[in-house]
């Protein structure tokens, strides 16, 4: 297997980092910027598979953010449990146009829109979580 660059490296110390997994190219990219414009770095996946190996990566993250419905064998839902076993305490936010959380879902979800979300609303609910994340101020 070849090498692959590592595009999470060089994370700045003073700046939130956070996970966005979005497949669809438009709706991440205006995410990321509004993250980048309130002072995050931004790692971007475009699948759950690669949300995934990024969390199981030495890469810091503070936050993950993922939709629900992506290509491939696995779901946003998957990147969520993949954040409970990898990364417990990081938070979770879950966005979908398709369906809202079952019950059974409901403990690996920290924060959850409804797609469409003005980009701005969902970057600044995004920072209020960070802020109020008690481990993130500790350390």
């Amino acid at each position: 297997m070849a090498a692959k660059s590592n595009p999470w490296r060089g994370v700045q110390a003073d700046k939130n980092v956070v996970l966005l997994a979005e497949d669809e190219p438009f709706i991440r990219f205006d995410i990321a910027e509004e993250l980048r414009l309130l002072g995050c770095q931004v790692i971007e996946a475009g699948s759950a598979d690669e949300a995934i190996d990024v969390l199981r990566s030495t890469a810091r993250i503070d936050l993950v953010v993922t939709d629900v419905r992506m290509p491939g064998n696995r779901d946003g839902l998957d990147v969520a449990r993949a954040v409970k076993q990898e990364r417990p305490g990081v938070r979770v936010v879950v966005m979908s146009g398709h369906l809202e959380p079952e019950d059974e879902h409901k403990h690996l979800i920290d924060l959850f829109f409804s797609k469409p979300t003005p980009s701005n609303q969902l970057a600044r609910a995004i920072m209020e979580m960070i802020d109020a994340n008690p481990a993130k101020r500790d350390g």
